[in-house]
């Protein structure tokens, strides 16, 4: 049976279908870059993409092979498993976008950048 998984030309153009919805969740969740190269979010796009893919599971149930079923439920699974993940990576993400922001203000403007105090002057000045 695993011999047979995507050897007919109609399973392949099926799973190429669900791969291109895949890959629209992927893009909207920014997990890989868009056309020009770019990572954005858009939730609604992503949560769109990955109901269409689950109205398809529920759609071909029955009609499609046993190890096809596997695929598509793993799929499925994987990609909401993302999306309820994206607001903690959307953060983190934002989160690392403002650390390097801070850190470009050090190069750019050192005098107004954050800086640490690494020697105590007042101490020399006593003596």
């Amino acid at each position: 049976m695993v011999d047979e998984f995507l050897q007919s030309e109609e399973s392949q153009q099926f799973f190429g279908l669900i791969q291109m919805l895949q890959r629209s969740a992927l893009v909207a969740l920014g997990k890989m870059p868009d056309h020009e190269g770019k990572h954005s979010v858009n939730i609604a796009e992503a949560k769109a993409a990955i109901d269409l893919i689950a109205v398809i599971q529920k759609r071909t149930e029955g009609n499609i092979d046993e190890m096809e079923t596997n695929v598509l439920r793993g799929i499925v699974t994987e990609m909401r498993m993302m999306f309820v993940q994206a607001p903690k990576d959307i953060a983190t993400k934002e989160a690392e976008e403002e650390d390097a922001e801070e850190l470009k203000k050090t190069f750019i403007e050192p005098s107004e950048a954050p800086a640490e105090v690494l020697t105590n002057d007042s101490k020399s000045e006593e003596e």
